[in-house]
């Protein structure tokens, strides 16, 4: 998806993870880009020391949501949010947005396999076609695509880094601290 058009619009976030691109269409939240090239994480911390290049001349809703999907962000990685309220608007096929939509169903510190997620939309051969859609997330940690592993319990395939995963799923709990370190 393109979110160039003058009905989005883009904000810069930078934290201790890296830097964050939030993309909104009014209040809804379409569109989040994390790259880390600029910043890793320590085990630890929090995102307390969070700052966002914005300009004073958005939209009062949008700066509304930013502010919110930017709070709920830092509790999220700082482990003290298990679930994300943001509003958003999904922009993909129907299968992507079902896929994406079926994520929400994975609670907070489990994970499902890629074959559980086919299950679930009711398109069981479907396994492949599933990754294909993970990956083209628009809005991971909000939709969790982190908590989805590989059948036998490997860490494949996320779009912001195994790197990423692991830590978000130790955040969670999902899997322990050491794994970390592999």
């Amino acid at each position: 998806m393109d979110f160039s058009s003058e009905k989005f619009t883009t904000v810069l976030h930078r934290n201790f993870w890296g830097e964050w691109t939030f993309v909104f269409e009014k209040s809804k939240l379409c569109h989040l880009r994390y790259n880390s090239s600029n910043a890793k994480p320590s085990n630890l911390q929090a995102c307390t020391y969070a700052f966002a290049n914005i300009d004073t001349d958005i939209p009062v809703s949008v700066s509304r949501a930013y502010r919110k999907a930017v709070q709920q962000l830092n509790e999220y990685l700082a482990g003290r949010r298990k679930k994300f309220t943001i509003p958003y608007k999904l922009y993909g096929t129907d299968f992507q947005v079902k896929v994406w939509e079926a994520l929400k169903g994975i609670p907070f510190g489990e994970t499902k396999s890629y074959k559980d997620i086919a299950d679930s939309i009711g398109s069981p051969k479907a396994v492949r076609a599933v990754g294909g859609a993970l990956h083209f997330n628009p809005i991971p940690l909000i939709l969790p695509c982190h908590r989805v592993i590989g059948k036998a319990g490997a860490l494949v395939g996320f779009g912001l880094g195994l790197e990423m995963k692991r830590r978000l799923l130790v955040i969670e709990g999902a899997i322990p601290q050491e794994m970390l370190l592999e």
